[in-house]
């Protein structure tokens, strides 16, 4: 499908949704600065043959503007003309619609993922079991164990793409950049914001498990 096919009807119904999640998050502090990016597949798409808005470069999170997003390929490079840049991490969103098929990744920065993920980074994942959010994830076993991929970061964006194939797991909608942010993803907008909230409240409980048995 060419991007000139999708229509005006579902690219506004992308942004609105994309707006919505965006105010939600910004609240709660998710976006200091003017940190993290979301992202939704728009219109229907292939393996390497697909689209999806992305937040803007340099945007504060918090405001709303006609320039908050824009609409990039299968490569992160922009499909429209337009004077704005995407998201540096675009290629990393790119990446994960390829190997998942997932309609929507969020992008976050928050205390207690870069905490957790700095106390667990040499370890290469943060193990997790018998935390009720895990359901949320869709993860339904009785005292259910998880491990939450951490990979480490880097300022070169192609190489923290290069690493996200080895960080994709079919059960765990999500993975962590060393003292960074975590993606999470949904094969919906809301489905994507339900993960990201399970992890965040995953990573906080750790966490304070952890500092309560210092």
């Amino acid at each position: 499908m060419a991007f000139a096919q999708i229509t005006l009807e579902e690219k506004q119904a992308r942004l609105a949704e994309l707006k919505d999640v965006k105010e939600q998050l910004a609240a709660r502090g998710w976006f200091p600065g003017t940190s993290g990016d979301l992202s939704a597949c728009v219109g229907k798409y292939a393996p390497d043959e697909f689209y999806f808005a992305i937040t803007s470069s340099a945007k504060d999170k918090a405001m709303h503007t006609p320039e908050d997003f824009l609409f990039v390929d299968a490569v992160g490079e922009a499909c429209e003309t337009t004077s704005l840049k995407p998201s540096r991490e675009s290629l990393i969103h790119a990446k994960i619609y390829r190997m998942t098929g997932c309609s929507a990744i969020f992008h976050v920065h928050t205390v207690f993922n870069n905490l957790i993920s700095e106390f667990y980074g040499d370890q290469g994942f943060i193990p997790v079991q018998g935390n009720e959010l895990i359901k949320e994830l869709g993860i339904w076993e009785e005292n259910a164990a998880i491990e939450i991929p951490v990979l480490p970061n880097y300022v070169d964006i192609p190489s923290i793409a290069k690493l996200v194939p080895g960080a994709i797991h079919s059960d765990i909608p999500g993975f962590v950049l060393r003292n960074h942010g975590i993606y999470a993803w949904g094969n919906s907008i809301w489905e994507a914001k339900r993960h990201l909230e399970a992890f965040e409240f995953i990573f906080e409980l750790e966490y304070r498990r952890l500092a309560l048995l210092r």
